[in-house]
């Protein structure tokens, strides 16, 4: 049987407001050895990153400078050496961070969530400590965080960010609904919360045409009230075009939910598509010849906050054959108006050989920050 693979995917759930100014949040992370020496009481070789959070305006393509941890006590842990921890929501930013000390000590585990300031001052607000963690979210208003502990996939953590105080444990799996959850968002309402759930291995439910798979994406309320029901019947997520024969070894990735209320997804087979779950309507987007084979943009993609927009990165590798073969890869940044389809690359990012002992610099895609 064929191995279902997962892709993890940023959900961008809407509020019915629309915002007028909204810029593309992003990352640049470069690693050197004791960085900076100047940011610990001692000083220790060993290697450290340092990480610039950039919004760049899709319209005017101006970029500014957010938030730089260069002079802080802390190293945020970016999303391409741990899972995400970095995440937006209105104009609010939140990250995972490890003390510098802690790190130079060997105390890599000792992390914290810290709120960023916005403003480029480089100053921050520890919000609570986190014991390992994966899959961090934030609610629309910004006032909850939720996220899993590392290697528990059966429920997640929710704290208040006004004190980093525990409200919940909420539990999402069961005898019958189980699996391995590669995402997990708040709705617009605040309320409730979808996650997905895939499978991999050869048994027969890791294909979502059995009855007994769980592979699907699921729905619950934040408090636990109800248990998690599914969106839909997996098979109404998919997008159906004359001809086309689903993958039934690929779930749909749900990349978020626009104003008006329909979903915007990708699958194996089609990059892009908006679905009227109330309707039973479906429109592929126009930029499907651009996004050409990708199979998801669940990882490299956020929608925007009025879902004009959506951001993503495409990545393209350059092979050289020497004496030492050698890979070198340049992400571009891009935005793609949903309704035309148009794409507008924000800029390029040249990354050096990743077949040595990579250091960067590299580049993450955070989310949209509103102006």
């Amino acid at each position: 049987m064929k191995a279902r693979a997962l892709v993890a995917w940023g959900i961008v759930f809407l509020a019915p407001a629309l915002w007028a100014g909204e810029s593309v949040l992003y990352s640049v992370t470069e690693q050197s050895v004791a960085y900076p020496a100047t940011n610990r009481p001692v000083a220790v070789s060993v290697a450290e990153d340092k990480t610039d959070v950039f919004a760049i305006d899709p319209e005017t393509g101006k970029k500014r400078l957010v938030f730089s941890d260069a002079n802080a006590e802390f190293m945020i842990m970016p999303g391409g050496r741990t899972p995400p921890g970095i995440v937006a929501a209105g104009r609010r930013i939140f990250s995972v961070a490890v003390d510098r000390q802690a790190w130079a000590n060997g105390r890599q585990s000792m992390m914290a969530v810290y709120e960023l300031s916005t403003d480029g001052s480089g100053k921050a607000r520890k919000v609570f400590e986190v014991d390992n963690f994966s899959n961090l979210f934030v609610s629309p208003s910004g006032s909850k965080i939720g996220y899993f502990i590392d290697g528990t996939v059966e429920a997640y953590m929710i704290r208040g960010t006004a004190t980093g105080k525990l409200l919940r444990t909420v539990r999402i799996q069961s005898g019958t609904i189980y699996g391995e959850v590669s995402a997990v968002a708040w709705a617009p309402d605040g309320e409730r919360i979808l996650f997905s759930l895939g499978l991999s291995g050869d048994g027969d439910d890791t294909f979502w045409n059995n009855p007994d798979s769980p592979v699907g994406t699921y729905v619950m309320r934040e408090d636990d009230a109800a248990a998690p029901t599914r969106l839909a019947p997996e098979a109404e997520l998919h997008y159906r075009a004359p001809g086309k024969e689903l993958d039934i070894s690929e779930g749909a990735t749900l990349i978020g939910v626009l104003p008006d209320g329909q979903y915007l997804l990708s699958d194996s087979t089609t990059p892009l598509y908006t679905l009227d779950l109330v309707k039973k309507t479906q429109r592929s987007i126009p930029a499907n010849e651009f996004l050409g084979t990708m199979t998801s943009l669940g990882s490299s993609s956020r929608l925007s906050p009025s879902g004009r927009q959506l951001a993503l990165t495409t990545t393209q590798n350059k092979y050289e054959k020497q004496s030492k073969p050698t890979v070198t890869s340049t992400v571009s940044l891009w935005a793609l108006e949903l309704e035309s389809g148009k794409p507008s690359k924000l800029l390029s990012f040249a990354i050096p050989d990743t077949t040595r002992d990579f250091k960067g610099p590299w580049i993450n895609l955070i989310g949209w920050l509103q102006d």
